[in-house]
């Protein structure tokens, strides 16, 4: 027994060296940032950023058995506005049944203006009784106008089932989705306002966050072991693709919960110059191109590893962020978790890193630690997207410093630091 406790002392002192190992100066890099006021219970906030055409910044915050809540940040006034409770919105405030809880889905801007997206369940006990009329009653489609300061529901997808991936496509005017638990692959045709149910796409071990689309509208996401399907809305149909992801083989990962996918690709983003996908994928946080249109079935090719620098090749590599976006300078920008990254499930406080990729160089640049002027941390991010002007933005969680007298406004705690969630902002020229 003390042999088995030595070892596992050693193993656990390793992996906090490895998720704290110096290398040198520590270079910082300063973020601007913005609080969601009135609002510091949120707790979460996963792929629900978008920074529209109109300059105006859309957020979905999440609570865990309460409200989420859609927001918008609005920089020439430089105010945040509270657009209302997820449930309210849905018109199920008065069903007594599970809340709207989140917006786990990218948001997409129609040509209509409109800002697109789905909702999803926030406490996965409820599923227990999910046959009964206490149960989750399902995700929404939705859509922001912010001509007309409405939200328009466009009702539940599937019944007790919440969207954990979504993304609009302008060019069929559809919103995508996939379901949370049993992985359906489902999207809503806004013109004709008809739900369609193409099956189950993913288990619960591969459920893919992202689905991607190209420039023909051509839907992609990753199932199973590094695969990748395509659905075709010309034909309505769904095939496997040959090309595989460059992920390794599954493991025990020092302070990971086994129970997370490391199978799939965890965000990917378009580039309308190149006509490619670039991404990052679960095992590793492996960067990777993806042509769709080389040759029947694409070319995917490894670009390098999107991780803080003494993580490369190690097996404790911090489970990837989904914030990854395109600058209009043609870079990819990547926040990098310090340590294992989920708000409150966290393995410990650390400073997130900015990575830098300059798809024409090739490069990679670690630019630092993402503090605050106050010199507060970014502990982690779970969203990106670039803003017309070139800024970039994240939205996650920061520190809270406790005041004596004061009661601490947070989402919850990291360790024994209290945080909250912020939409954090950096311009690379400015």
């Amino acid at each position: 027994m003390r042999r088995v406790a030595f070892w596992f002392f050693l193993l656990s002192a390793c992996a906090g060296w490895a998720a704290n190992r110096p290398e040198g100066a520590v270079r910082i890099v300063r973020v601007d940032y913005r609080l969601f006021p009135g609002l510091a219970k949120m707790d979460g906030n996963w792929s629900a950023l978008l920074a529209g055409s109109d300059g105006r910044v859309y957020v979905g915050l999440a609570y865990h058995g309460g409200d989420g809540h859609l927001v918008y940040y609005d920089p020439r006034g430089d105010q945040m506005h509270d657009v209302g409770p997820l449930t309210v919105l849905c018109g199920e405030q008065f069903l007594n049944r599970g809340p709207q809880s989140k917006i786990h889905t990218k948001f997409g801007e129609g040509k209509d203006g409109r800002i697109y997206f789905g909702t999803q369940y926030g406490l996965d006990f409820n599923f227990a009784r999910h046959a009964t009329k206490w149960g989750y009653p399902g995700g929404h489609w939705m859509a922001y106008d912010p001509s007309a300061g409405r939200v328009m529901d466009f009702g539940v997808g599937i019944a007790n089932e919440g969207f954990v991936t979504g993304k609009y496509d302008s060019l069929f005017n559809r919103i995508y989705g996939i379901t949370d638990p049993r992985g359906y692959f489902v999207y809503y045709d806004v013109a004709s306002r008809s739900v369609h149910d193409k099956g189950r796409i993913n288990n619960w071990e591969s459920l893919c966050r992202t689905l991607a689309v190209d420039d023909q509208g051509n839907v992609y996401g990753s199932f199973g072991r590094g695969q990748i399907f395509k659905y075709d809305p010309r034909t309505d149909s769904i095939r496997e693709l040959s090309v595989r992801l460059p992920i390794r083989q599954k493991g025990i990962s020092l302070g990971r919960d086994y129970n997370k996918s490391e199978t799939a690709w965890r965000v990917v983003v378009w580039d309308k110059e190149t006509k490619k996908f670039y991404g990052v994928e679960e095992s590793a946080s492996m960067l990777f191109s993806f042509d769709p249109h080389k040759g029947d079935d694409g070319e995917i090719h490894v670009l390098g590893q999107l991780c803080i620098r003494g993580f490369e090749d190690h097996r404790d590599t911090p489970y990837p962020t989904l914030s990854l976006t395109l600058g209009n300078d043609h870079k990819l920008y990547y926040a990098a978790a310090g340590r294992e990254f989920d708000y409150a499930g966290s393995a410990g406080l650390a400073a997130s890193h900015l990575i830098v990729y300059d798809l024409q160089g090739g490069s990679t640049e670690d630019r630092g630690e993402m503090r605050l002027a106050d010199d507060r941390v970014v502990i982690g991010t779970n969203s990106a997207d670039t803003g017309p002007d070139g800024t970039i933005y994240f939205v996650g969680a920061t520190e809270v410093k406790a005041a004596d007298g004061k009661p601490v406004e947070a989402g919850g705690r990291i360790g024994n630091s209290y945080y909250r969630l912020a939409l954090f902002i950096y311009r690379p020229n400015p």
